[in-house]
């Protein structure tokens, strides 16, 4: 079979006791561990408060990098998995660089000198099983917009307030494309907000210029063309238009950008600039629910 169509993973967490009980507002400091060690999420953590059908606000307040030895790591992993990059079937073996952080940089294998940009890579709600690969729920988004200064929005439909957490990097390119980025431990400051009886939605992040819709499905066609009508929904409910008049506008001001194709199911991702979309507690509370996407 090939990988890219095999069924997700599972990672049985459902069972798992709670680590700790968060308190919404609270700011709180959460340990995670390097993507290339296993097991490597942080969690399942509880927020307490939650009703079926709140919305969890991750708000992302600091990432601290916080590299085991002074480095962290860039590796390609099993050519069999879809984690070993894109033309990971090319390579002869495995490769494991190392990447030292001095201040704002990373040298790459003692040579390649690259900017820190640090982002956290999984955040994802604790489902009866908690599959790996990115869905509705989060997960493994490895979306570089999650960086600190921004905010995710998970709809949590079953209202358990569980999540799991991990996977930061000190740099990452869209498309993730070899199946790593810098992969390092990190302190993540984090507060997490219940927006409560929202509209269903996909994950959403919030940077100081952009609300970003994001949608994981087993095909890239799939996973844009639903991040595409969902903007057009909301771009259409703030700015009262119809349909076509959304749809047009959103291809003038709108980004559409893959985050990471290296899962079972990929994840594209569309940067609309915030100032077109207003208050994003008005989108979450819309009357009518983001369907998937049908065509006429």
């Amino acid at each position: 079979m090939d990988p890219i169509a095999a069924p997700p993973v599972d990672l049985d967490c459902h069972d798992l006791p709670d680590a700790a009980i968060l308190q919404p507002g609270r700011r709180t400091r959460i340990r995670t561990w390097p993507g290339s060690d296993y097991p490597f999420l942080t969690g399942p953590l509880r927020v307490e408060g939650v009703s079926p059908g709140d919305t969890l606000a991750f708000h992302l307040r600091t990432l601290e990098l916080d590299p085991v030895g002074h480095y962290g790591f860039a590796t390609t992993t099993n050519p069999w998995e879809p984690w070993g990059g894109v033309i990971r079937e090319s390579a002869n073996q495995e490769y494991a660089g190392r990447a030292e952080l001095r201040g704002d940089q990373a040298i790459l294998d003692g040579q390649h000198v690259l900017p820190v940009v640090p982002m956290l890579g999984w955040l994802g709600l604790v489902r009866p099983e908690l599959i790996a690969d990115p869905w509705d729920h989060g997960g493994n988004l490895d979306t570089k917009e999650f960086a600190p200064g921004s905010t995710l929005y998970l709809y949590d439909e079953i209202g358990s307030g569980r999540f799991v957490i991990g996977d930061a990097h000190a740099a990452m390119g869209d498309g993730e494309m070899s199946g790593q980025g810098i992969e390092i431990a990190s302190w993540c400051d984090l507060t997490v907000e219940v927006i409560p009886a929202t509209s269903a939605h996909r994950p959403i992040v919030r940077t100081p210029n952009a609300i970003v819709h994001l949608c994981s499905r087993f095909t890239e066609s799939d996973a844009y063309t639903q991040a595409i009508s969902d903007a057009v929904h909301h771009l259409g409910f703030a700015q009262q238009l119809g349909f076509e008049q959304a749809n047009a506008l959103l291809s003038l001001i709108a980004d559409l950008r893959v985050s990471s194709v290296v899962s079972h199911s990929p994840t594209y991702k569309l940067l609309v600039p915030s100032s077109w979309l207003g208050p994003i507690e008005d989108l979450l509370t819309v009357e009518k629910p983001l369907l998937p996407y049908t065509p006429r």
